[in-house]
């Protein structure tokens, strides 16, 4: 679907964000300019059904209703190219989530388990989110994350707690 059209250029983030990389950015870009007929930055959520279509994304008659519904009301019945990537990233998170192997977890786990041991601990996760993403990410953060996915309560995240984390929705 979505995914056969951009490749695999996503990076999957904690609590359903996804980061979507300059290549799928500029697709999107790219598919959304198509649709805007008049260049003023908007689409209509007619358009929007077709250019969802067009991604290779097939939404329900009841999924195009709720966006319609959700555009109407907060977006006055347009949707500009920032509304267009916020609708569009559950449904290209959901896409990848489940097509994301074993060797692909396995590749992840080890950028954040930066001694090897087998386990992720706070601070292996706070350098390792300041590597891979840029992003300086507060004490309380990193151990909310911890705390959430340590389901066995040694403090710490084992591989089998990692790829439950990361198959949440």
């Amino acid at each position: 679907m979505l995914l056969r059209h951009f490749g695999k250029s996503c990076d999957i983030i904690n609590k359903g964000t996804i980061k979507c990389t300059l290549k799928i950015s500029t697709k999107l870009r790219e598919a959304f300019i198509e649709f805007d007929k008049d260049k003023d930055g908007f689409i209509t959520c007619k358009d929007l059904g077709n250019l969802m279509r067009t991604m290779g994304y097939m939404p329900t008659e009841m999924e195009l209703i709720e966006l319609s519904q959700n555009i109407n009301m907060n977006l006055g019945g347009r949707v500009d190219f920032e509304d267009f990537v916020e609708l569009m990233t559950p449904k290209l998170l959901a896409e990848t989530a489940g097509m994301i192997g074993l060797k692909e977890l396995k590749d992840a786990f080890r950028e954040f388990d930066l001694d090897g041991d087998g386990a992720i601990t706070t601070e292996e996760l706070r350098l390792a989110m300041t590597k891979l993403l840029g992003e300086q990410t507060s004490k309380n953060e990193i151990n909310a994350v911890v705390r959430e996915a340590d389901k066995n309560g040694d403090g710490t995240v084992d591989f089998e707690e990692f790829v439950k984390m990361m198959s949440q929705k």
